[in-house]
């Protein structure tokens, strides 16, 4: 059975930051889904797009790679407790999945992709125009989207996730040793981190560069 990480709630996540073994297992099945999807992803489309190739699917296949690139990337880091980094890059991922999203919503031809190609800047607001028009889900997603500027915007609240509370709840930097970063710190990023996985299969199943089944059985086979 799949960890309970996939499926609970933030709140749940949060009540619970001392169950190592849900935690740890979560980290295991993630780091083998990404290192299995990687290859199968990756070199299933080395050589197939030319330089000069302005197409839907090849704007699809480098943003949903790069997204691929840093998920691997923030669990490896999750694991070595480097999550301030981890945070940073949460939102990176969401907008190449959303800029994705967007070229394959619109279609060949559409008005943004030629701009992108000529090297011109989409911003994010772009796609959230887009998903207002075409998507029910666009309330929850743009809260979603909120949530993880947190990190790059230095809100507070993920800020003061970095320290722990010494003598006298004075605050002290967990950057300091990796015995004072706390459970529930590690546990919320890991959360973060599975819905932008499960995000990321749901993309990539729905723009069809990888056959939904093959991603879904990947899936399957390391969370058994």
């Amino acid at each position: 059975m799949a960890s309970k990480i996939w499926l609970n709630s933030l709140e749940d996540i949060q009540k619970s930051p001392y169950d190592y073994t849900e935690r740890d297992k979560f980290k295991k099945e993630a780091k083998d889904f990404l290192g299995k999807l990687y290859p199968v992803f990756v070199e299933k489309y080395n050589l197939k797009f030319h330089k000069n190739d302005r197409s839907v699917e090849k704007a699809i296949y480098i943003l949903q790679t790069d997204a691929l690139d840093t998920l691997k990337e923030c669990i490896d880091m999750i694991v070595n407790k480097k999550h301030r980094i981890v945070g940073k890059m949460f939102r990176d991922i969401l907008e190449a999945l959303d800029l994705a999203a967007l070229f394959y919503g619109e279609g060949a031809g559409g008005k943004h992709l030629s701009d992108w190609y000529d090297g011109n800047v989409i911003l994010h607001c772009k796609y959230r125009d887009f998903l207002k028009k075409n998507s029910a889900d666009s309330q929850a997603r743009n809260v979603f989207y909120k949530s993880l500027s947190e990190w790059t915007h230095h809100n507070y609240r993920p800020l003061l996730n970095s320290y722990t509370l010494g003598v006298g709840d004075m605050i002290v930097f967990d950057g300091y040793s990796d015995l004072l970063i706390t459970p529930q710190t590690l546990s919320e990023y890991e959360w973060m981190l599975a819905q932008l996985i499960l995000m990321f299969i749901k993309e990539v199943s729905r723009c069809g560069l990888i056959d939904k089944k093959e991603v879904c059985n990947i899936f399957r086979e390391v969370t058994k």
